[in-house]
Protein backbone atom coordinates (compact mmCIF):
# COMPACT_ATOMS: atom_id res chain seq x y z
CA UNK A 1 0.00 0.00 0.00
CA UNK A 2 1.12 3.56 -0.70
CA UNK A 3 1.75 5.92 2.18
CA UNK A 4 -1.40 7.24 3.87
CA UNK A 5 -1.56 11.01 4.62
CA UNK A 6 -3.38 10.69 7.95
CA UNK A 7 -3.83 14.22 9.29
CA UNK A 8 -1.50 15.80 6.70
CA UNK A 9 -2.52 19.25 5.43
CA UNK A 10 0.45 20.07 3.18
CA UNK A 11 -0.23 19.40 -0.49
CA UNK A 12 3.47 19.73 -1.30
CA UNK A 13 4.46 17.13 1.30
CA UNK A 14 1.78 14.70 0.10
CA UNK A 15 2.88 14.96 -3.55
CA UNK A 16 6.66 15.09 -3.06
CA UNK A 17 6.72 12.27 -0.51
CA UNK A 18 4.44 9.97 -2.50
CA UNK A 19 1.36 9.87 -0.26
CA UNK A 20 -2.05 8.81 -1.54
CA UNK A 21 -3.98 11.78 -2.94
CA UNK A 22 -7.59 11.97 -4.16
CA UNK A 23 -7.45 14.46 -7.02
CA UNK A 24 -9.75 17.46 -6.41
CA UNK A 25 -8.27 19.73 -9.07
CA UNK A 26 -11.20 19.30 -11.47
CA UNK A 27 -13.53 20.75 -8.79
CA UNK A 28 -11.08 23.59 -8.08
CA UNK A 29 -10.95 24.39 -11.80
CA UNK A 30 -14.75 24.53 -11.90
CA UNK A 31 -14.68 27.07 -9.05
CA UNK A 32 -12.40 29.29 -11.10
CA UNK A 33 -14.74 29.06 -14.07
CA UNK A 34 -17.89 29.80 -12.07
CA UNK A 35 -16.89 32.79 -9.95
CA UNK A 36 -14.44 34.50 -7.62
CA UNK A 37 -15.89 34.64 -4.07
CA UNK A 38 -16.80 31.41 -2.25
CA UNK A 39 -17.77 30.06 1.14
CA UNK A 40 -17.73 26.36 2.12
CA UNK A 41 -18.80 24.71 5.38
CA UNK A 42 -17.67 21.18 6.25
CA UNK A 43 -17.19 19.34 9.58
CA UNK A 44 -13.81 19.23 11.29
CA UNK A 45 -11.14 16.83 10.00
CA UNK A 46 -12.76 16.73 6.58
CA UNK A 47 -9.90 17.98 4.40
CA UNK A 48 -10.68 21.71 4.28
CA UNK A 49 -7.12 22.72 5.17
CA UNK A 50 -5.64 20.41 2.52
CA UNK A 51 -8.06 21.84 -0.05
CA UNK A 52 -6.90 25.39 0.74
CA UNK A 53 -3.25 24.37 0.62
CA UNK A 54 -3.83 22.74 -2.78
CA UNK A 55 -5.36 26.02 -3.98
CA UNK A 56 -2.41 27.96 -2.57
CA UNK A 57 0.14 25.90 -4.50
CA UNK A 58 -1.99 26.17 -7.63
CA UNK A 59 -2.26 29.96 -7.44
CA UNK A 60 1.46 30.28 -6.73
CA UNK A 61 2.00 28.62 -10.12
CA UNK A 62 3.84 25.53 -8.87
CA UNK A 63 2.95 23.39 -11.87
CA UNK A 64 5.49 20.67 -11.07
CA UNK A 65 3.38 19.59 -8.07
CA UNK A 66 0.34 18.98 -10.28
CA UNK A 67 1.88 16.75 -12.95
CA UNK A 68 -0.34 13.71 -13.39
CA UNK A 69 -3.39 15.44 -11.91
CA UNK A 70 -6.44 16.52 -13.90
CA UNK A 71 -5.69 20.23 -13.94
CA UNK A 72 -2.32 19.70 -15.62
CA UNK A 73 -3.79 17.34 -18.20
CA UNK A 74 -5.09 17.85 -21.73
CA UNK A 75 -8.70 18.55 -20.66
CA UNK A 76 -7.70 21.60 -18.63
CA UNK A 77 -6.93 25.06 -19.93
CA UNK A 78 -5.34 26.27 -16.69
CA UNK A 79 -2.18 28.31 -17.34
CA UNK A 80 -0.54 28.20 -13.88
CA UNK A 81 0.10 31.95 -13.84
CA UNK A 82 1.41 32.94 -10.39
CA UNK A 83 -0.68 35.18 -8.15
CA UNK A 84 0.15 36.71 -4.75
CA UNK A 85 -1.60 34.65 -2.06
CA UNK A 86 -2.70 35.65 1.45
CA UNK A 87 -3.42 32.49 3.45
CA UNK A 88 -5.12 33.07 6.82
CA UNK A 89 -5.38 30.18 9.27
CA UNK A 90 -7.65 31.10 12.17
CA UNK A 91 -6.44 28.11 14.19
CA UNK A 92 -3.14 30.00 14.57
CA UNK A 93 -4.76 33.04 16.21
CA UNK A 94 -4.98 33.81 19.89
CA UNK A 95 -8.75 33.87 20.52
CA UNK A 96 -9.09 34.10 24.29
CA UNK A 97 -10.72 37.53 23.95
CA UNK A 98 -11.30 40.29 21.40
CA UNK A 99 -8.13 42.18 22.30
CA UNK A 100 -5.96 39.08 21.85
CA UNK A 101 -7.69 38.26 18.55
CA UNK A 102 -7.20 41.79 17.22
CA UNK A 103 -3.51 41.78 18.12
CA UNK A 104 -3.00 38.28 16.73
CA UNK A 105 -4.60 39.17 13.38
CA UNK A 106 -2.41 42.26 13.07
CA UNK A 107 0.78 40.32 13.83
CA UNK A 108 -0.24 37.59 11.37
CA UNK A 109 -0.68 40.12 8.54
CA UNK A 110 2.61 41.86 9.35
CA UNK A 111 4.47 38.54 9.22
CA UNK A 112 3.01 37.80 5.79
CA UNK A 113 4.11 41.23 4.63
CA UNK A 114 7.62 40.52 5.92
CA UNK A 115 7.68 37.16 4.11
CA UNK A 116 6.69 38.97 0.89
CA UNK A 117 9.36 41.66 1.42
CA UNK A 118 6.85 44.48 1.50
CA UNK A 119 6.47 47.17 4.14
CA UNK A 120 3.14 48.15 5.67
CA UNK A 121 2.37 50.15 8.78
CA UNK A 122 1.02 48.52 11.92
CA UNK A 123 -2.47 49.40 13.09
CA UNK A 124 -5.83 47.76 13.63
CA UNK A 125 -6.15 44.38 11.92
CA UNK A 126 -8.61 45.45 9.22
CA UNK A 127 -6.39 48.37 8.13
CA UNK A 128 -3.31 46.12 8.02
CA UNK A 129 -5.23 43.53 6.00
CA UNK A 130 -6.33 46.19 3.50
CA UNK A 131 -2.80 47.56 3.21
CA UNK A 132 -1.36 44.07 2.64
CA UNK A 133 -3.77 43.36 -0.23
CA UNK A 134 -3.17 46.72 -1.89
CA UNK A 135 0.61 46.51 -1.50
CA UNK A 136 0.85 42.95 -2.86
CA UNK A 137 -1.34 43.82 -5.85
CA UNK A 138 0.86 46.82 -6.64
CA UNK A 139 4.12 44.87 -6.22
CA UNK A 140 3.16 41.90 -8.40
CA UNK A 141 0.96 43.69 -10.89
CA UNK A 142 -1.64 40.99 -10.32
CA UNK A 143 -4.74 40.75 -8.22
CA UNK A 144 -4.48 38.90 -4.89
CA UNK A 145 -5.85 35.53 -3.80
CA UNK A 146 -7.23 35.34 -0.22
CA UNK A 147 -7.73 31.92 1.41
CA UNK A 148 -9.22 31.75 4.92
CA UNK A 149 -9.22 28.51 6.92
CA UNK A 150 -11.62 27.97 9.87
CA UNK A 151 -13.07 31.46 9.54
CA UNK A 152 -15.40 30.89 12.54
CA UNK A 153 -13.04 29.35 15.12
CA UNK A 154 -12.80 32.51 17.28
CA UNK A 155 -16.60 32.33 17.66
CA UNK A 156 -17.49 28.64 17.86
CA UNK A 157 -14.78 28.02 20.45
CA UNK A 158 -16.60 30.45 22.75
CA UNK A 159 -20.14 29.21 22.22
CA UNK A 160 -20.38 28.65 25.99
CA UNK A 161 -19.27 32.24 26.61
CA UNK A 162 -21.65 34.42 24.53
CA UNK A 163 -20.03 37.73 25.51
CA UNK A 164 -16.61 36.60 24.26
CA UNK A 165 -18.15 35.10 21.14
CA UNK A 166 -19.94 38.38 20.37
CA UNK A 167 -16.80 40.46 20.96
CA UNK A 168 -14.77 38.21 18.64
CA UNK A 169 -17.58 38.35 16.08
CA UNK A 170 -17.29 42.14 15.96
CA UNK A 171 -13.53 41.96 15.39
CA UNK A 172 -13.95 39.41 12.60
CA UNK A 173 -16.81 41.33 11.02
CA UNK A 174 -14.61 44.39 10.61
CA UNK A 175 -11.67 42.27 9.44
CA UNK A 176 -13.56 40.33 6.75
CA UNK A 177 -15.54 43.42 5.81
CA UNK A 178 -12.60 45.05 4.03
CA UNK A 179 -12.77 42.38 1.29
CA UNK A 180 -15.94 44.01 -0.07
CA UNK A 181 -14.12 47.20 -0.98
CA UNK A 182 -11.09 45.43 -2.46
CA UNK A 183 -12.78 43.88 -5.49
CA UNK A 184 -10.41 45.61 -7.93
CA UNK A 185 -7.41 44.06 -6.13
CA UNK A 186 -8.80 40.53 -5.59
CA UNK A 187 -8.59 37.63 -8.03
CA UNK A 188 -10.13 34.89 -5.89
CA UNK A 189 -11.50 34.59 -2.32
CA UNK A 190 -12.32 31.31 -0.57
CA UNK A 191 -13.38 30.92 3.06
CA UNK A 192 -14.01 27.67 4.94
CA UNK A 193 -15.30 26.76 8.39
CA UNK A 194 -17.37 24.25 10.31
CA UNK A 195 -20.38 26.50 10.85
CA UNK A 196 -22.84 28.32 8.61
CA UNK A 197 -24.53 30.07 11.56
CA UNK A 198 -22.16 32.99 11.95
CA UNK A 199 -21.86 33.52 8.20
CA UNK A 200 -24.83 35.88 7.97
CA UNK A 201 -23.72 38.20 10.75
CA UNK A 202 -20.01 38.11 9.87
CA UNK A 203 -20.39 38.63 6.15
CA UNK A 204 -23.19 41.18 6.05
CA UNK A 205 -20.69 43.54 4.42
CA UNK A 206 -19.43 40.80 2.08
CA UNK A 207 -22.70 39.96 0.36
CA UNK A 208 -21.13 38.65 -2.85
CA UNK A 209 -19.97 35.35 -1.32
CA UNK A 210 -21.27 32.26 -3.13
CA UNK A 211 -22.13 29.66 -0.47
CA UNK A 212 -21.42 26.26 -2.08
CA UNK A 213 -22.00 24.17 1.06
CA UNK A 214 -25.13 22.47 -0.31
CA UNK A 215 -24.45 22.93 -4.02
CA UNK A 216 -24.48 19.67 -5.97
CA UNK A 217 -21.50 20.44 -8.29
CA UNK A 218 -19.23 20.73 -5.24
CA UNK A 219 -20.62 17.93 -3.08
CA UNK A 220 -17.37 15.96 -3.46
CA UNK A 221 -14.87 18.82 -3.14
CA UNK A 222 -13.89 17.46 0.29
CA UNK A 223 -13.98 13.81 1.31
CA UNK A 224 -13.37 10.61 -0.67
CA UNK A 225 -16.02 9.36 -3.11
CA UNK A 226 -16.81 5.74 -3.89
CA UNK A 227 -15.06 6.07 -7.26
CA UNK A 228 -11.95 7.49 -5.58
CA UNK A 229 -12.04 4.74 -2.96
CA UNK A 230 -12.22 2.05 -5.65
CA UNK A 231 -9.42 3.64 -7.68
CA UNK A 232 -7.12 3.91 -4.67
CA UNK A 233 -8.01 1.03 -2.35
CA UNK A 234 -10.49 -1.49 -3.77
CA UNK A 235 -7.87 -4.16 -4.57
CA UNK A 236 -7.17 -4.57 -0.86
CA UNK A 237 -10.67 -5.68 0.21
CA UNK A 238 -13.04 -8.55 -0.35
CA UNK A 239 -16.72 -7.71 -0.88
CA UNK A 240 -17.75 -8.28 2.75
CA UNK A 241 -14.99 -6.11 4.20
CA UNK A 242 -15.63 -3.40 1.63
CA UNK A 243 -19.32 -3.30 2.61
CA UNK A 244 -18.40 -3.00 6.28
CA UNK A 245 -15.92 -0.18 5.61
CA UNK A 246 -18.61 1.73 3.74
CA UNK A 247 -21.10 1.15 6.55
CA UNK A 248 -18.69 2.49 9.14
CA UNK A 249 -17.18 5.52 7.41
CA UNK A 250 -19.01 6.43 4.17
CA UNK A 251 -22.33 8.26 3.84
CA UNK A 252 -21.63 11.98 4.31
CA UNK A 253 -23.57 14.01 1.76
CA UNK A 254 -24.47 17.63 1.08
CA UNK A 255 -26.69 17.11 -1.95
CA UNK A 256 -28.53 13.91 -0.98
CA UNK A 257 -26.90 11.96 -3.82
CA UNK A 258 -23.10 12.16 -3.70
CA UNK A 259 -21.71 10.18 -0.74
CA UNK A 260 -18.21 10.67 0.61
CA UNK A 261 -16.00 9.24 3.33
CA UNK A 262 -14.63 11.33 6.13
CA UNK A 263 -10.98 11.14 4.95
CA UNK A 264 -9.51 11.19 8.46
CA UNK A 265 -11.56 8.21 9.63
CA UNK A 266 -11.06 6.20 6.44
CA UNK A 267 -7.31 6.76 6.32
CA UNK A 268 -7.00 6.00 10.04
CA UNK A 269 -8.85 2.71 9.52
CA UNK A 270 -6.64 1.82 6.56
CA UNK A 271 -3.60 2.47 8.73
CA UNK A 272 -4.76 0.48 11.77
CA UNK A 273 -7.20 -2.00 10.16
CA UNK A 274 -9.48 -1.67 13.19
CA UNK A 275 -13.03 -0.29 13.24
CA UNK A 276 -12.86 2.58 15.72
CA UNK A 277 -14.43 6.01 16.08
CA UNK A 278 -11.38 7.93 14.87
CA UNK A 279 -13.14 11.19 13.98
CA UNK A 280 -15.11 11.35 17.22
CA UNK A 281 -12.03 10.67 19.34
CA UNK A 282 -10.29 13.81 18.03
CA UNK A 283 -12.68 16.04 19.96
CA UNK A 284 -16.37 16.85 20.29
CA UNK A 285 -17.96 20.24 21.07
CA UNK A 286 -18.70 20.33 24.79
CA UNK A 287 -21.85 22.39 24.27
CA UNK A 288 -23.61 19.38 22.67
CA UNK A 289 -23.42 17.49 25.96
CA UNK A 290 -25.10 20.41 27.71
CA UNK A 291 -27.89 20.47 25.13
CA UNK A 292 -28.54 16.73 25.59
CA UNK A 293 -28.49 17.13 29.35
CA UNK A 294 -31.11 19.87 29.18
CA UNK A 295 -33.30 18.35 26.44
CA UNK A 296 -32.79 14.55 26.31
CA UNK A 297 -36.17 13.74 24.75
CA UNK A 298 -35.21 15.58 21.54
CA UNK A 299 -32.75 12.81 20.63
CA UNK A 300 -35.65 10.68 19.33
CA UNK A 301 -36.54 13.29 16.70
CA UNK A 302 -33.18 14.10 15.14
CA UNK A 303 -33.34 11.57 12.30
CA UNK A 304 -35.49 12.04 9.24
CA UNK A 305 -36.22 15.70 9.93
CA UNK A 306 -36.86 17.91 6.89
CA UNK A 307 -35.22 21.36 6.78
CA UNK A 308 -34.53 24.18 4.38
CA UNK A 309 -31.13 25.75 3.90
CA UNK A 310 -32.25 28.86 5.75
CA UNK A 311 -33.19 26.74 8.76
CA UNK A 312 -29.59 25.53 8.85
CA UNK A 313 -27.87 28.90 8.69
CA UNK A 314 -30.31 31.54 9.91
CA UNK A 315 -29.63 31.11 13.63
CA UNK A 316 -26.78 32.11 15.89
CA UNK A 317 -25.01 29.00 17.06
CA UNK A 318 -25.74 29.87 20.70
CA UNK A 319 -29.51 29.54 20.14
CA UNK A 320 -29.75 27.07 17.27
CA UNK A 321 -32.13 24.07 17.15
CA UNK A 322 -30.57 20.71 17.97
CA UNK A 323 -30.75 19.39 14.40
CA UNK A 324 -28.93 22.46 13.11
CA UNK A 325 -26.20 22.05 15.71
CA UNK A 326 -25.78 18.39 14.81
CA UNK A 327 -25.62 19.16 11.10
CA UNK A 328 -22.98 21.85 11.57
CA UNK A 329 -20.86 19.62 13.79
CA UNK A 330 -21.00 16.67 11.37
CA UNK A 331 -23.30 14.29 13.25
CA UNK A 332 -26.14 14.66 10.75
CA UNK A 333 -25.90 14.76 6.98
CA UNK A 334 -28.23 15.14 4.00
CA UNK A 335 -29.79 11.76 3.22
CA UNK A 336 -32.19 13.04 0.53
CA UNK A 337 -33.00 16.35 -1.15
CA UNK A 338 -36.00 17.78 -2.99
CA UNK A 339 -34.50 20.52 -5.14
CA UNK A 340 -37.75 21.09 -7.03
CA UNK A 341 -39.41 22.40 -3.88
CA UNK A 342 -39.38 26.15 -3.23
CA UNK A 343 -37.23 26.55 -1.28
CA UNK A 344 -35.36 23.22 -1.67
CA UNK A 345 -35.88 20.77 1.20
CA UNK A 346 -33.28 18.49 2.78
CA UNK A 347 -33.84 15.37 4.89
CA UNK A 348 -31.19 14.82 7.58
CA UNK A 349 -29.92 11.59 9.10
CA UNK A 350 -26.83 9.82 10.40
CA UNK A 351 -24.18 9.19 7.73
CA UNK A 352 -22.69 5.97 9.12
CA UNK A 353 -22.06 3.67 12.09
CA UNK A 354 -19.11 5.65 13.44
CA UNK A 355 -21.19 8.79 13.73
CA UNK A 356 -24.40 7.24 15.07
CA UNK A 357 -22.62 5.17 17.74
CA UNK A 358 -20.42 8.13 18.72
CA UNK A 359 -23.35 10.52 19.11
CA UNK A 360 -25.22 7.89 21.09
CA UNK A 361 -22.23 7.61 23.42
CA UNK A 362 -22.24 11.38 23.89
CA UNK A 363 -25.97 11.36 24.54
CA UNK A 364 -25.83 8.53 27.07
CA UNK A 365 -23.01 10.26 28.93
CA UNK A 366 -24.93 13.53 29.06
CA UNK A 367 -28.50 12.27 29.56
CA UNK A 368 -29.86 11.04 32.91
CA UNK A 369 -27.38 8.64 34.45
CA UNK A 370 -27.67 5.11 33.12
CA UNK A 371 -25.98 2.31 35.02
CA UNK A 372 -23.43 0.39 32.95
CA UNK A 373 -24.55 0.98 29.33
CA UNK A 374 -21.37 -0.92 28.40
CA UNK A 375 -22.48 -3.95 30.44
CA UNK A 376 -22.09 -7.34 28.81
CA UNK A 377 -25.54 -8.48 30.00
CA UNK A 378 -27.25 -5.61 28.20
CA UNK A 379 -25.15 -5.97 25.05
CA UNK A 380 -25.45 -9.75 24.83
CA UNK A 381 -29.13 -9.79 25.77
CA UNK A 382 -30.18 -7.33 23.10
CA UNK A 383 -27.91 -8.64 20.37
CA UNK A 384 -28.68 -12.31 20.88
CA UNK A 385 -32.44 -11.75 20.98
CA UNK A 386 -32.46 -9.71 17.78
CA UNK A 387 -30.03 -11.92 15.89
CA UNK A 388 -31.98 -15.06 16.82
CA UNK A 389 -35.35 -13.65 15.76
CA UNK A 390 -36.91 -13.64 19.24
CA UNK A 391 -37.52 -9.95 19.94
CA UNK A 392 -39.42 -10.72 23.12
CA UNK A 393 -35.95 -11.25 24.58
CA UNK A 394 -35.17 -7.53 24.55
CA UNK A 395 -37.87 -6.77 27.17
CA UNK A 396 -35.76 -7.76 30.19
CA UNK A 397 -32.58 -5.87 29.11
CA UNK A 398 -34.66 -2.77 28.39
CA UNK A 399 -36.37 -2.95 31.78
CA UNK A 400 -32.95 -3.19 33.37
CA UNK A 401 -31.83 -0.16 31.40
CA UNK A 402 -34.80 1.97 32.43
CA UNK A 403 -34.64 0.76 36.02
CA UNK A 404 -31.08 2.13 36.28
CA UNK A 405 -32.31 5.71 35.84
CA UNK A 406 -32.64 7.50 39.21
CA UNK A 407 -36.26 8.12 40.23
CA UNK A 408 -35.99 11.90 40.15
CA UNK A 409 -34.58 11.91 36.61
CA UNK A 410 -37.37 9.98 34.92
CA UNK A 411 -39.32 12.00 32.36
CA UNK A 412 -42.89 10.91 31.79
CA UNK A 413 -42.84 11.20 28.01
CA UNK A 414 -42.73 8.72 25.15
CA UNK A 415 -39.91 10.64 23.45
CA UNK A 416 -37.65 10.20 26.50
CA UNK A 417 -37.84 6.38 26.55
CA UNK A 418 -37.79 6.23 22.77
CA UNK A 419 -34.63 8.37 22.75
CA UNK A 420 -32.88 6.11 25.26
CA UNK A 421 -33.83 3.01 23.28
CA UNK A 422 -32.46 4.45 20.03
CA UNK A 423 -29.31 5.75 21.70
CA UNK A 424 -28.45 2.43 23.33
CA UNK A 425 -29.02 0.51 20.09
CA UNK A 426 -26.85 2.98 18.17
CA UNK A 427 -24.21 3.03 20.88
CA UNK A 428 -23.93 -0.75 20.65
CA UNK A 429 -23.26 -0.36 16.93
CA UNK A 430 -26.64 -1.63 15.74
CA UNK A 431 -27.86 -0.23 12.45
CA UNK A 432 -31.02 1.52 13.60
CA UNK A 433 -32.76 4.48 12.01
CA UNK A 434 -35.33 6.59 13.84
CA UNK A 435 -38.28 8.54 12.44
CA UNK A 436 -38.32 6.90 9.00
CA UNK A 437 -40.82 8.63 6.67
CA UNK A 438 -43.15 6.41 4.63
CA UNK A 439 -46.32 7.11 2.63
CA UNK A 440 -48.68 6.94 5.61
CA UNK A 441 -46.60 8.27 8.46
CA UNK A 442 -43.25 8.05 10.23
CA UNK A 443 -41.87 4.80 11.62
CA UNK A 444 -40.39 5.20 15.11
CA UNK A 445 -37.46 2.96 14.22
CA UNK A 446 -36.09 0.47 11.70
CA UNK A 447 -33.35 -1.84 12.95
CA UNK A 448 -31.35 -4.03 10.59
CA UNK A 449 -29.03 -6.88 11.58
CA UNK A 450 -26.21 -8.22 9.38
CA UNK A 451 -27.82 -11.67 9.30
CA UNK A 452 -30.74 -10.39 7.23
CA UNK A 453 -33.36 -9.57 9.88
CA UNK A 454 -35.16 -6.21 9.80
CA UNK A 455 -37.33 -4.93 12.67
CA UNK A 456 -39.97 -2.27 11.98
CA UNK A 457 -40.61 -0.68 15.36
CA UNK A 458 -43.38 1.44 16.87
CA UNK A 459 -42.81 2.81 20.38
CA UNK A 460 -45.54 3.80 22.88
CA UNK A 461 -45.55 5.11 26.43
CA UNK A 462 -48.24 5.25 29.09
CA UNK A 463 -47.86 6.92 32.47
CA UNK A 464 -50.13 4.33 34.09
CA UNK A 465 -48.13 1.33 35.28
CA UNK A 466 -50.91 -1.30 35.22
CA UNK A 467 -50.89 -4.41 33.03
CA UNK A 468 -54.09 -3.22 31.38
CA UNK A 469 -52.50 0.10 30.37
CA UNK A 470 -49.40 -1.69 29.10
CA UNK A 471 -51.50 -4.09 26.98
CA UNK A 472 -53.49 -1.19 25.55
CA UNK A 473 -50.30 0.65 24.59
CA UNK A 474 -48.94 -2.51 22.97
CA UNK A 475 -52.13 -2.92 20.97
CA UNK A 476 -51.95 0.67 19.79
CA UNK A 477 -48.32 0.28 18.75
CA UNK A 478 -48.89 -2.91 16.78
CA UNK A 479 -52.08 -1.65 15.17
CA UNK A 480 -50.29 1.47 13.96
CA UNK A 481 -47.61 -0.61 12.23
CA UNK A 482 -50.26 -2.80 10.56
CA UNK A 483 -52.85 -0.15 9.71
CA UNK A 484 -50.33 2.25 8.19
CA UNK A 485 -48.45 -0.55 6.40
CA UNK A 486 -45.11 0.52 7.81
CA UNK A 487 -43.45 -2.76 6.79
CA UNK A 488 -44.63 -2.63 3.16
CA UNK A 489 -41.56 -0.79 1.92
CA UNK A 490 -39.36 -3.72 3.01
CA UNK A 491 -41.30 -6.37 1.12
CA UNK A 492 -39.29 -8.06 -1.60
CA UNK A 493 -35.93 -7.04 -0.14
CA UNK A 494 -34.94 -10.60 0.66
CA UNK A 495 -34.77 -9.86 4.39
CA UNK A 496 -36.81 -11.36 7.24
CA UNK A 497 -39.13 -8.55 8.29
CA UNK A 498 -40.56 -8.30 11.82
CA UNK A 499 -43.28 -5.94 13.02
CA UNK A 500 -42.28 -5.01 16.55
CA UNK A 501 -44.37 -3.03 19.03
CA UNK A 502 -42.63 -1.81 22.19
CA UNK A 503 -44.51 -0.19 25.07
CA UNK A 504 -43.26 1.33 28.30
CA UNK A 505 -45.55 1.82 31.29
CA UNK A 506 -44.92 3.95 34.36
CA UNK A 507 -41.22 4.22 35.14
CA UNK A 508 -39.89 1.46 32.95
CA UNK A 509 -42.16 -1.60 32.73
CA UNK A 510 -41.61 -2.93 29.18
CA UNK A 511 -43.90 -4.98 26.96
CA UNK A 512 -43.23 -6.47 23.54
CA UNK A 513 -45.56 -7.70 20.80
CA UNK A 514 -44.30 -8.88 17.43
CA UNK A 515 -45.05 -10.61 14.17
CA UNK A 516 -42.71 -12.23 11.67
CA UNK A 517 -44.29 -12.78 8.28
CA UNK A 518 -47.31 -14.96 9.23
CA UNK A 519 -46.10 -16.03 12.65
CA UNK A 520 -47.25 -13.95 15.59
CA UNK A 521 -46.67 -14.06 19.32
CA UNK A 522 -48.81 -12.51 22.02
CA UNK A 523 -47.83 -9.87 24.56
CA UNK A 524 -45.01 -10.82 26.90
Amino acid sequence: MRKLPVGLQSFRKIIEDGYVYADKTREIHRLLQDGSYYFLSRPRRFGKSLLLDTMRELFLGNRELFEGLWIAGPESDYGFEPYPVVRIDMTQMSIKDAEALESSLTDYMLKQAQAENVEIDSGISSDVFRALIETLAAKHGRRVVVLVDEYDKPIVDHVDAPEKAQANREVLGNFYGILKGQDANLHFVFLTGVSKFTKLSLFSKLNNLNDITLRAPYANICGITEAEFDALFSAEFDAATRERVFGWYDGFSWDGETRVFNPFSLLSYLRDREFNSYWYSTGTPTFLAKVFEARPAEYADIQGVTVTERMLDSHDIENAPLVSLLFQTGFLTVTAADRKAEPPRYILGFPNTEVSSSLAELFLAAAPQIADPYGSALINGLQDALDEGRPEGIAAPLEGLYASIPYELHIGAEAFYHALFLAVMQFLGFRVQGEVSVARGRIDGVLERPNGRTYVIEFKYTAEASEEALDAALGAAFSQIADREYAARYAGTGREVYRLGIAVAGRGKVGIVWEKMRERSGPC
